[in-house]
């Protein structure tokens, strides 16, 4: 009985523990802000970020503990007094704004959560003046002692049996002479024969042929370019070649036209609506081949790895059903997401389908 009695005591008294945790946790104080919006008037690009911290004081009878600072943009970074703050005291929450690339007007917030009674959103704002720009702006993909305005060629739409023409602009910013003996590019492209001679300070725009019915691929390509230099502080470059083959229905007759396959989906979008972080979400696409001839699917790409799809078969009879089933992974998402998936097929109307999975990704924290 005794020991009874003493158990029953103890469970009585860690119940009472928890409870004042608890209602100590949900203890809540009050803040004010000396100012809730800063101007930082005119800021120079290149004299790099500027900060501003906001006072405030804790004007309550509890301490102020601060438990997540948002920022609304990646320009913005946000530090605060992670120590507790007592009563009467004061403490504050800096707001470093960094101007890199970035010009004209702006209007930031940073959001306060804490155990007031309410989350406090500060606003920062300012005006940037763009730094001189030099030649070295208009190529800034840096590959040892060259500069390239870009590391890739984006060529677009091309159709299948085509050959589309893209350039590639490079800068020898240095001192000495720097040639490119050779390059070693897939059998879909050409370009200048090597070698070609890169002067001190010249710029030279190289072109780029890629062969659309060599590839023999429908959608979305990347290809990469191999450039072997003299270069001592890179000797090899790479550059990728991007391209959207489609199929062209202007080769095909007005009777071919009449007699084709055509892809008609039950819908395009999918809303996963709130989903936790890490979840795999499963779905479905149904279609019907509404045409007259032969559907054939050649592919369905995702834009991200996060995506997979599954197709039974490539080709459908008039009037048969098919089923791309979707998996959606959420791990490393967070927030709002949207994914798309390309289907590419041989329907002269619908050459493209673009299917759109939404959801919205809880926080890890």
């Amino acid at each position: 009985m005794k020991i009874s009695k003493i158990m029953k005591t103890i469970s009585l008294l860690l119940s009472i523990i928890a409870l004042s945790i608890v209602v100590n946790a949900q203890k809540t104080t009050t803040i004010e802000f000396e100012k809730l919006t800063h101007d930082y008037g005119t800021i120079h690009e290149e004299k790099g970020p500027v900060s501003y911290d906001f006072i405030f004081h804790n004007t309550g009878k509890e301490k102020y503990i601060i438990t997540k600072v948002d920022a609304s943009c990646g320009c913005t970074t946000p530090a605060y007094s992670e120590e507790p703050v007592k009563a009467g005291k004061i403490g504050f929450v800096r707001a470093t704004y960094d101007p890199a690339n970035l010009r004209g007007k702006f209007s930031k917030t940073i959001t306060v959560i804490g155990n007031s009674n309410s989350k406090i959103v500060l606003t920062i704002e300012g005006n940037v003046i763009p730094r001189p720009r030099s030649e070295l702006d208009d190529y800034p993909a840096l590959m040892g002692g060259l500069r390239f305005k870009v590391n890739h060629v984006v060529l677009g739409e091309v159709f299948e049996n085509e050959i589309d023409t893209g350039l590639i602009e490079v800068y020898n910013f240095g001192k000495t002479d720097i040639t490119i003996s050779s390059m070693r590019l897939p059998d879909c492209l050409r370009t200048e024969y090597t070698p070609i001679v890169l002067k001190a300070g010249e710029k030279r725009k190289i072109e780029v042929y890629f062969s659309a019915y060599i590839k023999e691929d429908l959608g979305y390509v990347f290809e990469r370019m191999q450039l072997q230099t003299d270069d001592p502080l890179m000797p090899e470059k790479e550059l990728i070649v991007v391209a959207n083959i489609i199929k062209n229905i202007k080769i095909l007759s007005e009777e071919e036209l009449k007699n084709t396959g055509s892809i008609q989906f039950d819908k395009k979008e999918v809303d996963f609506k709130k989903i936790k972080h890490g979840d795999v979400k499963f779905t479905e696409f149904k279609f019907m081949n509404t045409g007259t001839d032969q559907l054939v699917i050649y592919d369905t790409k995702t834009d991200c790895g996060c995506t997979a799809t599954t197709l039974g078969k490539m080709r459908y009879e008039p009037g048969e059903e098919g089923l791309i089933k979707v998996t959606f992974n959420s791990k490393g998402k967070n927030g709002s997401v949207q994914q798309s998936i390309t289907v590419t097929t041989n329907d002269p109307n619908n050459p493209e389908v673009f299917l759109l999975l939404r959801a919205n990704v809880e926080s890890i924290n």
